[in-house]
């Protein structure tokens, strides 16, 4: 039981060694976000604009949401923060499909070590 504790170079599949590895570069990365970018059309209410007489002249604008226990969340973002906010995006997806990944590893190895 002592040897699973352990979690030395040796006893570490490269596997394994290459998902914590890669974790750790994005843990050392800054920004994390679980959310999803989305451009959302909309009327802006103002009476004598375009967009009042005509869905086609709705005006885009960037939007981050993520939902929580209370409902969704959004907010919009302006047109410069859309390349870093995707790039965190992204990161947090490749890590949650590390963590899982690294997660079922180890459940292996609990069921092998009961044996």
């Amino acid at each position: 039981m002592d040897n699973i504790l352990r979690n030395t170079k040796n006893s570490q599949s490269p596997e394994e060694r290459q998902a914590l590895s890669r974790l750790r570069q994005l843990l050392s990365e800054p920004g994390l976000l679980q959310a999803s970018l989305f451009r959302r059309r909309r009327a802006c209410g103002k009476s004598y604009c375009r967009c009042a007489r005509s869905k086609r002249h709705w005006h885009a604008s960037w939007h981050v949401g993520f939902s929580t226990k209370d409902g969704p969340r959004m907010t919009s973002i302006p047109e410069e923060w859309v390349a870093p906010v995707r790039l965190w995006i992204e990161r947090y997806r490749e890590a949650e499909t590390l963590m899982k990944g690294i997660s079922k590893l180890y459940w292996k190895r609990l069921k092998s070590a009961r044996r």
